[in-house]
């Protein structure tokens, strides 16, 4: 499997480096500009997390540094969920 990926990941164009890259950056700029967990359906976000992982995987060494960016990411804004959880399970009492 992982010499399937490296095979894919190789036979990538510039051009779809590019876009994939873009595409990760784009993602990035919206998670980190983002205060609170965005999604409404937490399948949505691991749906998100699973696209993110496999196009990073893709570009490689490249592709681990934006991962630990995105990961931080879904860390502060999960976070939030749960913080956010709590005051509401709060107000209720």
């Amino acid at each position: 499997m992982f010499a399937q990926d490296d095979a894919e990941r190789n036979t990538l164009s510039q051009s779809e480096r590019v876009a994939i890259r873009s595409r990760l950056e784009t993602t990035l700029a919206k998670l980190e500009a983002t205060a609170i967990f965005p999604w409404r359906d937490p399948l949505d976000a691991v749906h998100e997390e699973n696209r993110f992982q496999r196009d990073s995987e893709m570009l490689g060494e490249e592709g681990v540094l934006l991962w630990h960016r995105f990961d931080t990411e879904m860390d502060r804004l999960h976070a939030t969920r749960f913080s956010s959880d709590l005051r509401s399970a709060g107000s209720t009492n």
